[in-house]
């Protein structure tokens, strides 16, 4: 009995490491090639405990090199073929495949893939914000980068639709305003809609050029007028503050007093500009005239800081929309709805199970053969004396 037909190298690679790398690797080819791929993991992001697989393979073979060393101290003596005599290698490399076999089934249940769907009904807690972007001529302005209007989306996007502490119960509802206003989203919680709608902006968004932020706070106010009593209710209206038409602090006043709603002016545009930015006329960046005098917009901080006061919100530049949305965050969250939502079952326990039945299957493999063995016999020698 020597180390290579006791523990042959080959066979344990093959059980050990062959055989569950390319099960693992059949399992990436299926859910990069097919719709599984498009099925949630639960916890996706612990990907790399399948690197735990060839470890683990890598162990065992590790073990088997060092018993091939140890067994080489016995090939000698007469004791290694009586101690090995009814192991079988085969048997031991089946064995050791079945265990990392189920380490890969436990991984797979870390994962927690999903499939199968089923309807679940679902109370929404949180807080009804309508987001009101000003889609004027003036949000054309090159003050920020690109431009107003583009920043403004990107900065909503980022904050409202990305981040961890608004991805919760809150309802989004949409306006797009200028001169008059166009409802582009109700209050929803679906927010993929509510970024679909948000990318889609433009100047064309409203369809009579000016800035009436009076009239925008009046329509965003009939928007909540389906929200419950005791919802929070939360107005951020994104603009360069630059009003044409109407009475922003007193409609401020009426939304907060007669129907709850806070109003938050973001203002979009370089607060530092002293004489504001150029309005471009065209997309080739040539200014906008109006009676032969270029048409510059500046930010009108101190008219946004009143309407805030009037509606009991609070003024903030675009760049520091994160800390109102902390703020809104916060604030008291009521049952808004009851939903029914369409959910993927999770489907981890197949793989628990079958961990578990690979595991008791290792367990009932004997590591030595039951076929009879021809042990050598011992012989033993008398001196005779004459």
């Amino acid at each position: 009995m020597t180390q290579r037909t006791l523990y042959p190298i080959r066979l344990w690679v093959v059980w050990a490491l062959v055989i569950p790398l390319a099960l693992t690797a059949l399992g990436g080819v299926l859910v990069a090639v097919t719709d599984v791929g498009d099925l949630p993991l639960d916890n996706a992001h612990l990907w790399w405990l399948g690197a735990a697989v060839p470890g683990a393979g890598l162990f065992v073979l590790y073990g088997v090199v060092r018993r091939r060393r140890a067994i080489t101290r016995f090939t000698s003596a007469e004791l290694a073929p009586l101690l090995a005599a009814r192991l079988s290698p085969g048997r031991q490399a089946f064995r050791a495949g079945l265990l990392v076999l189920a380490l890969v089934s436990i991984v797979a249940a870390i994962l927690g893939p999903r499939w199968g769907i089923y309807l679940e009904k679902q109370k929404v807690r949180g807080v009804d914000v309508v987001v009101a972007v000003d889609v004027s001529r003036s949000m054309l302005a090159r003050d920020l980068e690109p431009n107003r209007l583009a920043r403004a989306k990107e900065v909503i996007r980022q904050e409202l639709t990305e981040r961890e502490v608004f991805q919760r119960a809150h309802r989004l509802g949409l306006i797009a305003f200028a001169g008059t206003t166009s409802l582009r989203l109700p209050l929803t919680t679906d927010h993929l809609a509510f970024r679909s709608k948000l990318e889609a902006l433009d100047i064309g968004s409203a369809p009579r050029g000016g800035t009436a932020i009076g009239r925008t706070i009046r329509r965003a106010t009939e928007l909540f007028a389906r929200s419950p009593e005791d919802a929070t209710k939360v107005l951020l209206l994104f603009t360069d503050g630059e009003d044409h038409e109407g009475d922003p602090i007193a409609e401020a006043v009426t939304a907060y007093e007669e129907h709850g709603v806070r109003v938050f002016p973001i203002g979009v545009g370089d607060p530092s500009r002293t004489v504001g930015a150029q309005v471009p006329a065209s997309a080739d960046g040539k200014p906008l005239l109006y009676e032969g005098e270029i048409v510059f917009s500046k930010l009108d901080i101190s008219g946004l800081q009143k309407i805030a006061d009037a509606g009991h919100g609070r003024y903030a530049p675009l760049m520091n929309l994160h800390s109102l949305v902390d703020a809104i965050s916060d604030l008291r969250s009521a049952e808004l709805s009851t939903e029914q939502r369409q959910r993927h079952r999770p489907q981890y326990q197949w793989f628990v199970a079958l961990a578990l039945f690979l595991l008791g299957l290792e367990t009932l493999i004997a590591p030595r053969s039951r076929a009879p063995v021809a042990l050598p016999k011992r012989t033993w020698t008398t001196e005779t004396t004459e």
